[in-house]
């Protein structure tokens, strides 16, 4: 009886494992999509919910009014900043674009001066290696080639794109901003009903499951999006001191790449200062971005500790694999929201809740040990004669 009620317990938790990264596979990341202007408006009252209780405790206003007034505060300063962010975006990649088709002769001379510099001493190496470094200058050469085209593709694709996009843009901002009045509007209804129809131990468990995302997945959040952002400041800085044209959206992609687990600024910058040493001749260029990227991962790895923290700390491996496994399945979105589901999973394991499921699969399979006689077995083996 005991034994059948392990096994019940192992093929009903098992279902639930199962049917849970079905769901998130096929069907988690659409509805995320499907609700993100919901989600970002329920995010955002959460955020601001502690501030209209202060003033509501303050003053003696309605409470609908004032979550109203803070509400259409917040939203008319994300409106400007938004309007700001993009108009200063369009204006630095679209002079970026121009920048590399006008100055398009000068880079090709450059390149080929490098590749003629470089087979001049190619022979002189072992065949594998001369090969090697042929093939690598022959792609390098094909991909200047497509450049200059490319880069008017993408700029007419990126505007083709926007004019596209345009009416899902304005559809989403106004379903966020009808989303973040209702829910403004309606959170003593939704906390009173909350409290009313909701039994105690589902209160418990949802407090603690909010407990254990707050305490490792939002804080970890958190934590990336701000060194995520300091990155793009000190690029920022640091470039636009380097006299580099067009410095903010270089930063700004600096700052995403910081974001993903494992990967880092060093993705761009070491190829970039070895292009301004071989290619430009640019020795002081190349030896700023080489300190910068050295500066900045000292510091990260100073202040990410305390940023984060010991409760969203998983291991490297684990970090490299959720990376990994997101960007093979789901493309860039896998990658930044896989390793923030394994945290959320590594914080449930540290927090207990799952310890009733870890104990059913070690006694699950220590029986499956002890019927498949696995183990060391001192076995007597007659001499055969």
């Amino acid at each position: 009886m005991e034994n059948k009620n392990l096994y019940e317990r192992i093929a009903l938790r098992t279902g639930i494992i199962i049917l849970s990264f079905l769901f998130v596979a096929f069907v988690g990341i659409k509805l995320f999509d499907a609700l993100l202007p919901i989600i970002l408006a329920c995010i955002f009252v959460a955020i601001l919910k502690p501030l209209i209780k202060k003033i509501n405790n303050s003053l003696s206003i309605k409470h609908s009014i004032i979550s109203y007034i803070v509400g259409t505060i917040v939203l008319i300063i994300i409106l400007f900043l938004t309007l700001w962010l993009f108009q200063v975006l369009i204006s630095q990649v679209t002079g970026l674009v121009g920048n590399i088709i006008n100055n398009w002769s000068q880079i090709v001379h450059s390149v080929n001066g490098f590749i003629r510099k470089i087979n001049s001493n190619i022979n002189l190496m072992p065949d594998f290696a001369s090969n090697a470094i042929k093939s690598g200058l022959n792609s390098l050469y094909n991909f200047l080639g497509g450049l200059q085209k490319n880069a008017v593709n993408i700029t007419l694709g990126f505007t083709t794109a926007f004019i596209n996009t345009s009416n899902d843009v304005i559809f989403f901002a106004i379903t966020f901003v009808v989303a973040f009045y209702i829910i403004l509007g309606d959170m003593v209804n939704i906390e009173n009903f909350y409290e009313k129809n909701f039994p105690e131990h589902s209160k418990k468990n949802l407090e603690l499951i909010n407990k254990v995302f707050k305490s490792s997945t939002w804080n970890y959040v958190k934590a990336q999006l701000k060194m995520g952002l300091m990155c793009a400041i000190l690029m920022a800085i640091v470039l636009k001191f380097l006299g580099q044209e067009y410095f903010i959206p270089i930063a700004l992609i600096l700052g995403f790449v910081d974001l993903l687990p494992m990967i880092g600024p060093i993705i761009v910058l070491l190829p970039w200062s070895v292009i301004e040493f071989l290619i430009f001749n640019n020795t002081f260029k190349a030896l700023a971005l080489l300190i910068l990227l050295t500066a900045w991962t000292g510091i990260r790895q100073v202040i990410s500790p305390k940023i984060i923290g010991e409760s969203a700390d998983i291991h490297p491996l684990l970090s490299v694999i959720s990376l990994y496994a997101g960007l093979r399945l789901f493309g860039v979105k896998g990658a930044i929201f896989f390793p923030i589901i394994l945290i959320f999973i590594v914080g449930l394991y540290k927090s207990g809740i799952l310890d009733n499921w870890i104990y059913d699969y070690k006694l699950f399979f220590k029986r499956v040990g002890e019927i498949l006689d696995i183990g060391k077995k001192k076995i007597n083996i007659p001499d055969s004669k």
